[in-house]
């Protein structure tokens, strides 16, 4: 092949074989993995319920559903601390004693040698109640039927690391989402790393003087009087 078609090839975008040495892409290594302090390599199993001390004078308890539990946004536990890969809640939402043990059963299953899965978030403490099937309205609340852990938007669920790859991560982690009743996706220190980049460049460039801060700043049409206190906190961007 003479070089005026090899150059008509290229440019028709066509890949063009050659002689000479090939290249191939380097091996991923795993010189920057951070491990567990503990050494506990699988996911422990979460209690069902929390534990009471009947000597402090602790009791089980009924109470509302504190919704106020998860409005809003994480301010401390939205990076990974091992930076690979982990769940994070997109919105706020509660995950049960239910949703753990299956979480527990499916990662623990998948994870190989010298590959390690971390908790989050704290064991299930908020009560939930229910009444039997058939029973009337009234009589107060029904019993407690399990616990559930509330959990704000940005806050990282588990984290999953060690010798993996983000691949085989999203293999069983992707599916895992949709275990849960509120929005969670996967996320990776790549993923994270690229969002603040991209964050930092748009409040660089902005040219737009319109903004929430302008907006609450000079009370922009009387927006202080219809406004909420947390639209004032997070800029509109959560509830």
């Amino acid at each position: 092949m003479n070089s005026s078609l090899r150059g008509l090839c290229r440019t028709a975008g066509q890949v063009v074989s050659s002689r000479g040495m090939k290249k191939y892409p380097f091996p991923v290594t795993y010189e920057k993995v951070t491990w567990p302090p503990d050494g506990q390599l699988k996911l422990p199993l979460m209690p069902m319920e929390p534990v009471y001390s009947n000597e402090g004078g602790e009791n089980k308890y009924k109470t509302s559903k504190r919704m106020i539990e998860t409005r809003g946004v994480e301010e401390i536990h939205t990076e990974l601390v091992h930076e690979q890969f982990g769940l994070a809640a997109v919105s706020g939402g509660f995950v049960s004693s239910h949703d753990f043990k299956f979480l527990q059963d499916r990662i623990n299953k998948n994870l190989v040698d010298k590959q390690f899965a971390v908790w989050r978030v704290d064991a299930p403490w908020l009560p939930r109640t229910k009444k039997a099937q058939g029973t009337r309205l009234g009589g107060g609340k029904g019993s407690i039927s399990h616990y559930v852990t509330p959990v704000k938007a940005n806050r990282i669920i588990l984290e999953v690391g060690g010798h993996i790859t983000e691949i085989e991560a999203q293999a069983f982690l992707l599916y895992l989402c949709e275990r849960f009743s509120f929005p969670v996706e996967f996320v990776s220190q790549r993923i994270l790393d690229q969002r603040r980049q991209e964050q930092q460049l748009v409040a660089k460039c902005n040219q737009n003087p319109f903004n929430w801060d302008t907006v609450i700043k000079y009370n922009m049409q009387n927006c202080s009087s219809w406004l909420s206190e947390y639209d004032m906190a997070w800029k509109g961007k959560y509830r």
